[in-house]
């Protein structure tokens, strides 16, 4: 099971779009936020982020092997609504980002009333019936 910490870090860089809290730059591909210093920093040690800027509270990071993450993170929450398991994670580039589109999915499911306007990479759009991409 991922920490409800770091699992709110990956979700809020899934989630970043021009409307939300973190903001993601297509042409660069860093995302900025206000983030949590210490899971970022774990993260940056463990060679899943890069830091680009950490002036003041607000941060700049990479996502390295991005492509790869975001590609996991979409199956674990395909494979989730589906009703698999997590053995699907060991099939995936990126195992530790299959496992939190997985939880993220099961934890949004738990919700009494779902937000429709909802955005989030890998979930479908109300707004569209199509899967959101970043």
């Amino acid at each position: 099971m991922i920490s409800k910490k770091v699992r709110e870090l990956f979700v809020s860089l899934m989630e970043a779009s021009d409307n939300s809290v973190v903001f993601y730059d297509v042409e660069t591909e860093q995302y900025r936020g206000f983030f949590n210093r210490a899971v970022v920093n774990k993260y940056i040690d463990l060679g899943a982020l890069e830091l680009v800027d950490g002036k003041g509270d607000e941060i700049t990071i990479l996502l390295n092997n991005r492509d790869d993450f975001l590609s996991s993170f979409a199956s674990g929450i395909r494979e989730a609504a589906n009703g698999n398991d997590q053995s699907y994670a060991d099939y995936n580039a990126n195992p530790f980002a299959f496992s939190v589109g997985f939880e993220h999915f099961h934890q949004m499911a738990k919700k009494k009333r779902p937000n429709v306007d909802y955005i989030c990479h890998g979930f479908e759009r109300a707004d569209t019936g199509l899967i959101h991409q970043q």
